[in-house]
């Protein structure tokens, strides 16, 4: 049913199968609305998606014994993988629905979806005891729903508790006890709408730590590129959300790095088949119905690259390297890049070691040491690398075997720390490019693995060569002499 065919981070392209056809992960669900859609399913199935999602209540109130005898995919004209909600966000928005459990699940096998959400209790942005309610609700309603599931759907159950992580915790401990083929995570709209990625983040990696980890999760409401890469690194599998007609419909334009008022943009910042045809003035001169079409176009567009950027990252084994990329696009993802690092020891059970054909390591600042692979390689060398006889430090200016004369030379560099040269050449010390002059930190923090080393292996003579002129080199030679140790200056 679901098949994981690579993974970077937590993150992982797989393929889930389907009744009616098989998604490569991780992938995104336009939400459609049938009745008040500007984009039509045609066009976005030409765009790319072969995947689709609407909402079982609405359509069982709009459409009856219609969508009954037709079938969902015939009403929406639509042939491949559809995905109904059960009806929560009505329960979100309005409090309550005029429909049950069992109505809802039925309906839903009746119709015939491919992918089909029980109905549950959103928590939303509440106090604890609706909080807890809510959770409560949504576990009694898995129970009864486990009598009515079919084995030719699909059934996702959410996990709620929203920003009350105890809560997530909960649902998600019991949850992954119950017979489920996939799970969500549930209520996350309102604080996606303001950015709140840190909740966001904390959120998934708690509902993750519990869910087993060989079943897909879906993130509700997650519609925008600058969500996408963070949520697929912490194992989220696939997404959904109306945001590409809602922005359309207030006049923005969805960006990598956020979204812009049209009125606002001069020139695009694209080529898609949009953007490459129209200005940003044209739109606005249009009719009001096809300007929300074409920005709805748009919309879709900027999201597939999102997804698909993360993939050749999940691929590359650049995954790490992406997310640093982007937490420069607004501080909001400056700061969800912090709150993925506190996760770093839950990525790493799952993060490959090595990937072949790795690639050349480019480091920005000092977030691209919080890669998992950068700070195992970096705990090995201190913690399980011995090196005996003399030692001599020196800096990093590519392996060279002059250097080896009656010493055991160990290069120092930014980022990486202590490459010794019996290793150098090795992934990940193979190749690997770092702006310069460095950050005081990322200074601070070769000093400090320098200083742990030459503490550890005081046994040993050791010797430093350092260059006055590179700013690393000349701290790490100063540190060297505080400690006692020879330097050699050049």
């Amino acid at each position: 049913m679901f098949i994981i065919k690579d993974f970077e981070l937590a993150g992982r392209i797989g393929i889930l199968k389907t009744n009616r056809g098989i998604i490569e992960t991780p992938a995104f669900f336009p939400v459609v609305d049938p009745l008040k859609q500007d984009v039509e399913v045609k066009e976005i199935e030409e765009i790319g998606f072969n995947q689709i999602i609407t909402n079982a209540y609405l359509s069982y109130k709009r459409f009856g014994e219609k969508v009954i005898s037709e079938g969902i995919h015939r009403v929406l004209g639509f042939d491949k993988v559809i995905m109904t909600d059960s009806g929560a966000y009505q329960v979100l928005k309005y409090g309550s629905i005029d429909i049950n459990q069992e109505t809802v699940m039925n309906f839903e096998k009746a119709i015939g979806s491919d992918i089909a959400v029980i109905l549950d209790k959103p928590t939303g942005d509440t106090d604890l005891k609706e909080a807890e309610e809510s959770v409560d609700e949504t576990l009694k309603n898995a129970h009864d729903a486990i009598k009515l599931k079919d084995d030719k759907i699909i059934w996702v159950l959410p996990i709620q508790g929203g920003k009350y992580l105890n809560l997530v915790e909960k649902s998600a401990k019991e949850s992954a006890n119950l017979p489920f083929e996939m799970f969500a995570i549930g209520s996350p709209t309102v604080f996606l709408e303001k950015y709140g990625y840190n909740l966001i983040i904390d959120m998934i990696a708690t509902a993750k730590k519990y869910l087993p980890p060989e079943k897909p999760l879906h993130l509700f409401g997650g519609g925008h590129p600058l969500i996408f890469p963070f949520a697929i690194a912490l194992g989220v599998d696939t997404f959904d959300s109306a945001s590409y007609e809602l922005y359309a419909k207030g006049d923005r334009y969805i960006t990598d790095y956020g979204t812009e008022k049209l009125e606002d943009l001069e020139y695009f910042p694209c080529n898609c088949p949009v953007c490459s045809k129209y200005t940003p003035k044209d739109l606005m001169e249009m009719d009001v119905k096809e300007r929300r079409r074409l920005l709805s176009i748009h919309n879709l567009y900027v999201i597939k690259k999102s997804i698909n950027r993360t993939k050749q990252a999940i691929r590359e084994g650049r995954l790490w390297e992406f997310l640093v990329e982007i937490s420069r696009y607004r501080p909001e993802a400056q700061s969800a890049l912090r709150s993925l690092s506190k996760h770093i020891k839950y990525i790493d059970r799952f993060n490959p070691k090595y990937k072949g054909n790795p690639r050349g390591l480019k480091f920005y600042g000092i977030e691209n040491s919080w890669n998992p692979r950068i700070i195992n390689y970096k705990s090995w060398i201190l913690t399980k690398y011995e090196a005996k006889g003399n030692i001599l430090l020196k800096p990093y200016r590519g392996c060279k075997k002059e250097d080896v004369k009656g010493a055991h030379v160990i290069y120092y560099a930014p980022y990486l720390g202590l490459i010794p040269y019996e290793i150098c050449g090795l992934y990940p010390t193979a190749q690997f490019h770092y702006v310069n002059p460095i950050s005081r930190d990322v200074e601070n923090e070769l000093v400090n693995i320098i200083r742990t080393f030459i503490i550890k292996n005081r046994q040993n003579k050791i010797k430093v060569i350092a260059d006055k002129n590179l700013l690393f080199s000349y701290s790490v030679g100063v540190e060297a002499e505080k400690l006692g140790v020879e330097v050699l200056w050049m």
